[in-house]
């Protein structure tokens, strides 16, 4: 029997959470597996399928047809009946036949997978709630359309089964607790202790380099952030944006065209995707990084793990001006938040490229608090009280 069991949508190299749990659990389990699709969502996710060994985790990833990248209600239709619905039938299968002692379920939309599970070998399940329950209003996305039916879900399945469910924040853990849930944990989405080796010197010049890592989709400020670098250099501040991500091919189109309509190609850089280990690279060669979650979706305000990864980086971050963000960044000193609207970002931009020493000032003390404070191995010792 496997010890620890896991599955969730993204394949598992992108799934951040699911594969950080894994790994910190392989090291005091006999046997964990995980089993992923092998490919999800808009932004370019996609991997192998097949079984492979990843950091003494057993992983198998599921065949996935493409999706229709297309922003539209019948694009949706069309994902859910011949990409989702397929994928989602084999993904339980594949679960159902592995017996384990606890299932991880990586996404509040595949409980129905862990319960079954629960049924059929008496497991023990969490579930990881990565953003506010309830809360995700993404255009054309199917999270929205699970999302509007989440409270309703666990209100109703925490009164007939017993789950724990992995909050990332406080405020998000009230609101799971205020459903009926009665074991809830917080643990932040903060980087692994491998994810950046040593302290790194900010660039030099007086080009303020600002970086925006992860994947890329609506919802991210990305382009208020480039409208925001161009209004910057007309005000005479040298001001540089490198963009790192995956995106779907629709949404990587209209961000090129905006760069070439704005004429900012001298100074916005599209630098597409990079491996995992270089993430920490992409944050040391700029002097700022950034968390720029928009606050037309409540969902956002989930203390991004981009927020902490430029932290631990050795770099300040600029993040959207939400609470939970606010209430972070304040207590530590480790950056600036923002509106995220084209005007507020640059204001912003302009006095940080015209002190750029003070912004270069912070890396080391953003370093030293990523390491006491924001250090997976300590974070995820707040689940023995659940996992096995």
């Amino acid at each position: 029997m496997t010890d620890l069991l896991l599955c969730d949508l993204a394949p598992y190299r992108y799934s951040t959470r699911t594969r950080k749990v894994a790994a910190a659990m392989s090291e005091r389990l006999d046997t964990v597996e995980a089993i992923t699709l092998a490919r999800v969502g808009r932004v370019g996710m996609e991997d192998v399928p097949g079984s492979t060994l990843i950091d003494g985790v057993r992983v198998k990833q599921l065949p996935t047809r493409r999706l229709d990248d297309n922003r539209t209600f019948v694009a949706s239709i069309r994902n859910i009946l011949f990409v989702y619905v397929p994928a989602l039938i084999l993904l339980r299968r594949e679960v159902a036949r592995t017996q384990a002692g606890t299932i991880f379920v990586g996404h509040v939309s595949l409980f129905w997978i862990g319960l079954a599970h629960q049924r059929k070998w008496a497991s023990r399940v969490v579930i990881s709630g990565r953003e506010r329950p309830g809360a995700v209003r993404t255009k054309g996305s199917l999270a929205t359309w699970f999302s509007r039916i989440e409270p309703a879900l666990l209100r109703y399945f925490s009164r007939r089964h017993k789950f724990a469910v992995v909050a990332v924040c406080e405020s998000h853990a009230e609101q799971f607790r205020e459903l009926g849930v009665e074991e809830v944990v917080v643990v932040r989405n903060v980087p692994s202790a491998s994810f950046v080796q040593r302290f790194s010197t900010p660039p030099g010049g007086d080009e303020l380099i600002v970086a925006l890592v992860g994947s890329l989709y609506p919802g991210r400020g990305i382009e208020a952030l480039i409208r925001a670098v161009v209004i910057a250099q007309s005000r005479g501040a040298r001001v540089r944006l490198n963009i790192t991500g995956h995106a779907g091919e629709s949404y990587l189109d209209s961000l090129r065209a905006l760069i070439e309509q704005l004429e900012a190609r001298p100074f916005v850089a599209l630098l597409g995707p990079c491996s995992p280990k270089d993430v920490a690279l992409r944050y040391q060669e700029a002097h700022v990084g950034t968390a720029l979650y928009e606050a037309t979706d409540k969902a956002n305000d989930s203390l991004s793990n981009k927020l902490f990864e430029s932290v631990v980086s050795g770099r300040p971050v600029i993040a959207g001006n939400l609470p939970e963000n606010s209430k972070v960044i304040a207590s530590h000193n480790i950056g600036w938040t923002s509106a995220v609207t084209p005007d507020s970002l640059s204001d912003l931009l302009t006095v940080l490229a015209r002190d750029i020493e003070s912004v270069r000032q912070k890396a080391s003390h953003c370093y030293q608090v990523g390491q006491q404070h924001f250090v997976w191995e300590r974070e995820v010792s707040r689940l023995e009280s659940i996992m096995p």
